[in-house]
């Protein structure tokens, strides 16, 4: 069995690869690709929608598909240099959705991959002869770069529209983390799909909006209450770490984040709390 300490620099490895794929990704986008809609996305924002719901980041089918595909691909490349097992379960994700089989809808699945939506990958991991975790993990990583590009042209929108939910304002993800920016701790959530940020009060849960203060709680080390805790909701059980930082974390700082902030979630979890 591989010790703790082998397990987290594989994790780690695994983020790093994960991060080079997206980018790969990003330069791969066609140029002629099709602008986002700003007047439709800022109707979105005014009807509580995220400001990409709905839009085909990946183009019109069947061009959806082959574009989904081509970047799973570039995922399980980005992958093939780990070793065993995280190599071999990315191949075999690219392999069995690129394979000439009946059934499997490449433009359904970019569809439900820009969304978030996983219940058609994890009803067809099976099929596949699969596993269920990678299939769901290559097709979101596979989605982020049009996300991405999207939500950055988005940037000046979503900048000046007020956005009241703890869900993405641009592609409806919940958040990741929450940064507390410079000296005054300005609570902004991070996706880490799009990359999007948006500030949300401190005083409330990003989950289901709870404002009682006796219903939320903080999970933290000794003496780290102000810049590294988990933030915890008696009301719905939900909870969002929280990492003070003076300038906004890049993408991969981002997944790094997490992963070295582990211990918050499982002391949370241990206590009931979920994300």
């Amino acid at each position: 069995m591989p010790s703790p300490s082998s397990l987290d620099q594989l994790a780690l490895a695994v983020v790093s690869a994960l991060s080079r794929a997206v980018a790969e990704c990003e330069r791969a986008l066609p140029t002629t690709r099709r602008p986002v809609d700003v007047g439709a996305a800022e109707a979105r924002l005014g009807a509580g929608i995220p400001a990409l719901h709905g839009e085909r980041l990946l183009g019109e089918p069947p061009a959806a598909g082959a574009a989904l595909l081509a970047d799973v691909r570039r995922v399980a490349d980005a992958l093939a240099s780990l070793g065993e097992p995280v190599a071999a379960a990315a191949g075999t994700v690219a392999g069995a959705l690129g394979a000439p089989r009946a059934g499997v809808d490449l433009d359904g699945l970019a569809a439900d991959a820009l969304a978030g939506e996983w219940d058609s990958a994890r009803t067809l991991a099976p099929r596949l002869d699969v596993d269920e975790d990678a299939l769901v993990t290559v097709l979101d990583y596979a989605a982020r770069a049009p996300l991405r590009a999207a939500a950055a042209a988005l940037r000046p929108l979503l900048a000046r529209r007020a956005w009241a939910r703890g869900t993405c304002p641009a592609c409806g993800a919940p958040p990741l983390l929450a940064e507390l920016r410079g000296k005054d701790r300005l609570r902004v959530l991070r996706c880490a799909r799009c990359d999007a940020s948006w500030e949300f009060p401190r005083g409330a849960c990003p989950s289901c909006g709870e404002r009682d203060h006796r219903k939320l709680t903080a999970l933290h080390g000794e003496g780290e209450e102000s810049y590294r805790r988990a933030d915890c909701c008696d009301t719905c059980h939900g909870y969002v770490k929280a990492v003070a930082t003076l300038d906004a974390y890049t993408p991969e700082a981002l997944l790094r984040t997490d992963l070295e902030t582990a211990a918050l979630d499982w002391v949370a979890v241990e206590r009931g709390y979920h994300r």
